[in-house]
């Protein structure tokens, strides 16, 4: 498997079958979808970076809702997908737009990880962004991608690290 092959599974069954349906789950209760987000997430490093981005959207007050003084007063995780959920039902915008979003987020965040890294260059870079516009919906969380939980392992594990996960 190439680094393109590992961003497109990670992208299909990690960022669209979990992170995004997250996300569809927060419109209607976002504390549902904080806990299913921070169960899935089973290695500490990924947790906490899903709670610490989570967290600091929380902390800049774009919305005040009862989940997101929660996750201020440390009452639930405050995971990102479910924060990004809240504050986009808050601020009007559609389910479909809030979930596109998230998705395009994550995908472009990965890419530029791997062209900082040297991993691959700019140009394949958009390449692979690009084959990947076409937004599939699923209804499910159901995010799986068992290499991804045994790289994050390994990577707690490793120092010297250039970044967390």
């Amino acid at each position: 498997m190439n680094l393109s092959d590992y961003i497109r599974s990670v992208y299909k069954n990690s960022v669209l079958k979990g992170d995004v349906v997250a996300v569809k789950i927060a419109y209607d209760d976002p504390f549902r979808a904080d806990r299913l987000v921070f169960a899935s997430k089973l290695t500490k490093e990924m947790r906490e970076a899903s709670v610490s981005m989570g967290r600091s959207l929380a902390d800049l007050r774009l919305c005040v809702t009862q989940f997101q003084e929660a996750v201020l007063e440390g009452n639930t995780p405050g995971t990102y997908p479910a924060v990004v959920g809240d504050t986009c039902r808050c601020y009007g915008l559609d389910v479909r737009t809030c979930m596109e979003g998230l998705a395009y987020s994550e995908l472009s965040q990965m890419v530029n990880s791997a062209v900082r890294l040297g991993a691959m260059d700019f140009k394949e870079g958009q390449r692979l962004i690009s084959s990947l516009l076409e937004f599939v919906e699923y209804q499910e969380f159901f995010p799986c991608n068992p290499i991804t939980e045994v790289l994050s392992r390994e990577h707690e594990r490793r120092e010297p690290k250039m970044f967390n996960s």
